[in-house]
């Protein structure tokens, strides 16, 4: 489509943005690449966070968009749902009544639609995807969004033989309850929110049985609504759990994204993707959650004065942190803060951050340890007689990256050696730049 169709206020044809047919030549499942900006909008200035983009298929309403990208042109890789053979309409109307007060226009440079069938490879785990309700107390607030959406695949294994499992993970840009801001950072490397949302299991001779992810992160057989294969599925808590049953106003599609999460951790797809980077940042700066103090609390320092680990590590009754010294500083920056639940205690590949005093720059690191301490405060006799074989198993640092101007990950610094067990209260040295040159 060339050039921009744009809506401001008094448009014709109530606020249409764009009118489009497309055809399926058999019952498909079909895709939206909707490219667009919103002048005047910033996810970071309140007031102006967003426009929203209201998309209908066939007539009826289909779900909302949110342009958090703002003035920059981008696009947004949307799912339309099951659609049969024939022709079939697009309409895209700009949203006043949900759009921010100084969102006036949005502009569409693209709306490209595709349609996979049932023969194309990747349709099972499209057609499964869940379809996204809003919680009702973020409507109109433009937090704790759906970003990104992927997906995992998973054939043999434990699984009986012809099954397939496929898991759907969505990351928000924030969460408004759970885990404070902090520890966020210490735990699990950002503020964002990486959710699963349910899983659908598969049979060659029985029908698909979907768990998902229920309040206080219960496992819950989804018995809600389906939109041909869709899960219907209502974001429920402050900390992005789910529901099949519900009320709102509001929905999302986003189209799942195939990822691999056995081999990386699951922020590679923020890395993969790093505009997640810029949106998480601007919701940290809009909410009022950027300080300069440096305490545990929901208020953390700015993104860039922090150092990114992403580390592969085996944690057998204790946790893992890490600590940095720059050049010329004698003090230990470390991950934990001395806070016992600010260590890692999971097993994988996982993310931590380190705060600096200053902003981050990784040609002023000299030296980086890792350390293994207890898990818990082990007191009775069953705790205590585990107490010996705690070890933190390294197995790879697989990078190491700060944020530029723009709060987009940098060029990452990649460490070499070999894997090594780490006793409880044993500390390793990974990093010493003096031996490196």
């Amino acid at each position: 489509m060339a050039g921009f169709l744009s809506a401001t206020p008094g448009a014709i044809s109530a606020q249409t943005l764009l009118e489009k047919n497309f055809n399926a030549s058999v019952e498909s499942e079909a895709l939206l690449d909707l490219t667009a900006s919103a002048p005047g909008t910033s996810w970071r200035e309140r007031g102006a966070e967003a426009a929203l983009a209201t998309i209908y298929v066939d007539g009826q309403y289909h779900q909302d968009v949110i342009l958090f990208a703002g003035a920059r042109e981008f696009t947004y890789q949307l799912m339309l749902g099951r659609v049969g053979p024939g022709e079939h309409s697009l309409r895209v109307e700009f949203n006043r009544k949900q759009s921010a007060a100084k969102a006036t226009s949005v502009k569409i440079g693209d709306a490209k639609i595709t349609t996979i069938d049932r023969m194309r490879p990747e349709f099972q785990a499209i057609s499964r995807a869940p379809i996204l309700y809003a919680r009702p107390d973020t409507i109109g607030k433009f937090s704790d969004i759906p970003l990104l959406a992927y997906y995992e695949s998973e054939r043999g294994g434990a699984l009986p033989r012809e099954d397939e499992r496929l898991t759907y993970t969505v990351i928000f840009s924030n969460e408004d309850g759970g885990t404070q801001t902090t520890a966020l950072m210490a735990r699990w490397g950002r503020t964002t929110d990486i959710e699963w949302v349910c899983e659908a299991r598969i049979g060659a001779e029985r029908e698909a049985r979907t768990i998902f992810q229920g309040a206080n992160h219960k496992d819950t057989q989804f018995a809600g609504r389906l939109e041909a294969d869709h899960p219907l599925m209502f974001v429920a808590t402050v900390n992005n759990n789910f529901s099949d049953h519900g009320q709102s106003e509001m929905r999302f599609a986003p189209r799942p994204l195939p990822f691999d999460a056995r081999t990386a951790s699951r922020e590679e797809m923020m890395d993969r993707h790093p505009w997640t980077y810029q949106v998480m940042a601007d919701e940290m700066i809009r909410e009022g959650k950027i300080t300069e103090e440096r305490k545990p609390g929901q208020a953390i320092n700015d993104l860039r004065n922090y150092v990114y680990f992403d580390i592969s590590s085996n944690q057998s009754g204790a946790a893992l942190s890490v600590a940095v010294k720059l050049k010329g500083d004698p003090v230990w920056r470390a991950s934990d803060w001395g806070i016992a639940n600010y260590r890692i205690d999971r097993s994988g590949n996982f993310r931590t951050t380190a705060l600096l005093p200053k902003r981050a720059r990784l040609e002023e690191i000299e030296r980086i340890v890792a350390r293994c301490d207890l898990k818990g405060d082990p007191k009775t006799q069953s705790e205590l007689s585990q107490v010996p074989s705690a070890a933190c198993d390294l197995r790879s640092v697989n990078k190491i990256f700060v944020l530029g101007d723009d709060y987009l990950p940098g060029e990452p610094l990649k460490l070499s050696f070999r894997p090594l067990s780490i006793g409880f209260g044993e500390m390793v040295e990974i990093y010493n730049i003096a031996l490196k040159q």
